[in-house]
């Protein structure tokens, strides 16, 4: 009779672990929410759901409601600009004549309906990203939003808001996109059960060799 291979055993136990987070992963989460914004340092946006706007000089920014679903664990959010906006997080149109932007800031305020089995169902999530707006070449706007995720936490986990930089030429719109992440992490029992399972399989083998 043959003995026990253990680490191919080993192997095996891990890339089962592995598949088994992987389905845990696969359990997809739901966003619903809306955007507001405003500029000026440190201003603070009106924070209701619904068509509004905020102007600099010509650059105009409209809010948006959105309502997405990950897939694997992530979803982009990033419809074009409509009226009204949806499943983005918001637009930006540039009209008029060009001004000096430099060194102006526009604040967007997130507020997610805490995702399904949240408790309290009511919880809301809110959080503002900062960017920084800048002129550029013929009358055009960049907004830089640094590329640094925002984390939030709810009662069953966590996810990370990523939001795009902003490029627009005069005359034109353009949607502020991102991507909403969620972080999951195979549970305590998870771990728990898998080392228990090793321990048996190198008692059994050490016992096969005796």
């Amino acid at each position: 009779m043959k003995f026990f291979n253990l680490k191919a055993v080993v192997v095996a136990a891990g890339a089962a672990l592995a598949l088994s987070s992987g389905a845990a992963n696969a359990v997809e989460t739901t966003f619903t929410g809306y955007t507001d914004g405003c500029y000026g340092l440190a201003c603070v946006p009106p924070g209701a759901p619904g068509p509004a706007t905020a102007v600099l000089a010509g650059l105009t920014y409209s809010n948006s409601t959105f309502n997405v679903t990950t897939v694997f664990g992530g979803v982009s959010v990033g419809n074009a600009p409509g009226t009204p906006n949806t499943n983005n997080f918001g637009s930006f149109t540039l009209t008029g004549d060009p001004i000096t932007y430099n060194g102006k800031n526009f604040d967007l305020l997130v507020t997610f309906t805490a995702p399904s089995g949240t408790t309290p169902i009511t919880q809301v999530i809110s959080d503002v990203i900062t960017g920084s707006v800048a002129g550029v070449d013929k009358g055009g706007v960049h907004i830089d939003f640094d590329n640094t995720a925002k984390h939030f936490t709810f009662d069953n986990g966590s996810f990370d808001l990523f939001i795009n930089d902003v490029d627009l030429t005069g005359g034109h719109s353009v949607a502020l996109t991102g991507r909403l992440q969620v972080t999951t992490v195979p549970e305590p029992e998870t771990y728990a059960l898998f080392l228990a399972g090793l321990a048996a399989v190198g008692f059994m083998a050490r016992r096969r060799k005796t």
